[in-house]
């Protein structure tokens, strides 16, 4: 079933038209502060040696401050990640896909620059032994810049994707039972791994239904936006968590209607390899990014360093997810049923 794009008025429709223009020159302006942050730089000196390194994007570039997986870090979060997201959103005239792809590729920037502080903290007190100090000018140009410069752009990109898609009554019906699903298999926990949360449980499994018959631009509001909100406000953890383990946390089982076409191609018509094979590989990757944002969530709301970080999420998110695969995959034979007598979206 095809969707037809909304129709505006004209003049909405150029500000729809001209708002990728628009995101790029943002971020391409974010882009040339960072540069020329380097040359307002106020070194901190001791007996003419400077105590420790700016760390703007071109201080990266051209300072050589930090070790190659490092620098390449940097060069991801401010350079790769932003501009493909960027080519992203022009591509999403063609395929509305691509605007998801350009959000979650915003705000994966967006977590890298919050995180980026302890990386490169870790890194210098390896290579040198000392602690990294910061001077205002590295908080603005490379810590509160870059956040707030990449949340907006996403932002404007699912603001794009939204005014492309309809959303119908059956769409909210199957969103809402889904949810409904979610929510309730959400408080059905295999297990609890400690007070503070983090439990196996199957709630991912009807988000992830979701993402495959719904695309990845509904999955991601349903899943993401939806109940993430949802979840975020009855779980008790407080709203400060819900950007980074539910937004993009539940957000991230999108990933899996990318592959919609291979998984519920014209040739399956039951169990098999081809479909198993891209239900796994989009179950991972939406894994490891709900893996990225649980992290991030620890480091911000609870100041736990990386390491600690990633031992505390790694025990529940690749458990529940592992759970959630082959769930989804025990249930591929008779999804495709399904969808021959109630056809997915296209």
């Amino acid at each position: 079933m095809e969707e037809t794009e909304k129709q505006y008025s004209p003049l909405r429709e150029k500000m729809i038209k001209f708002m990728p223009l628009c995101i790029l020159g943002f971020v391409l302006l974010f882009l040339g502060l960072s540069f020329i942050g380097t040359f307002f730089d106020v070194k901190v000196k001791i007996d003419g040696v400077k105590t420790y390194p700016s760390f703007t994007l071109g201080d990266i570039l051209f300072g050589g401050s930090f070790s190659g997986p490092t620098t390449w870090f940097f060069i991801i979060t401010y350079l790769i990640f932003p501009l493909v997201a960027c080519g992203s959103i022009f591509l999403g005239s063609k395929n509305k896909n691509f605007y998801v792809a350009a959000v979650l590729l915003f705000l994966l920037s967006a977590i890298n620059a919050i995180v980026v502080r302890d990386i490169a903290a870790n890194d210098l007190y390896v290579s040198s032994g000392y602690e990294l100090g910061y001077e205002p000018h590295d908080i603005f140009f490379c810590y509160a810049l870059p956040i707030v410069a990449f949340f907006i752009a996403g932002l404007a990109a699912l603001s794009i994707a939204a005014n492309r898609v309809s959303i119908t009554a059956v769409d909210i019906t199957e969103i809402g039972v889904l949810i409904a699903m979610a929510l309730v298999l959400n408080f059905v926990k295999i297990v609890q791994l400690g007070e503070s949360g983090g439990s196996v449980n199957f709630q991912m499994l009807p988000l992830m239904i979701l993402a495959l018959r719904k695309g990845p631009l509904k999955g991601f509001i349903g899943a993401g936006i939806t109940y993430g909100l949802i979840s975020c406000l009855t779980d008790g953890y407080g709203i400060a968590t819900f950007p980074f383990d539910y937004l993009l946390g539940m957000g991230s089982v999108c990933i899996l209607g990318f592959f919609q076409p291979l998984i519920f191609g014209k040739d399956q018509n039951g169990y098999n390899f081809k479909g198993i094979l891209f239900i796994v590989i989009g179950g991972i990757l939406s894994t490891v990014l709900r893996f990225v944002g649980g992290c991030t969530s620890s480091m911000i709301i609870y100041g736990y360093d990386i390491k600690a970080a990633m031992a505390y999420n790694v025990l529940y998110v690749f458990i529940s997810g592992a759970v959630a695969i082959v769930a989804l995959a025990a249930i591929y034979g008779p999804m495709i049923m399904v969808n021959k007598r109630f056809p997915i979206e296209k």
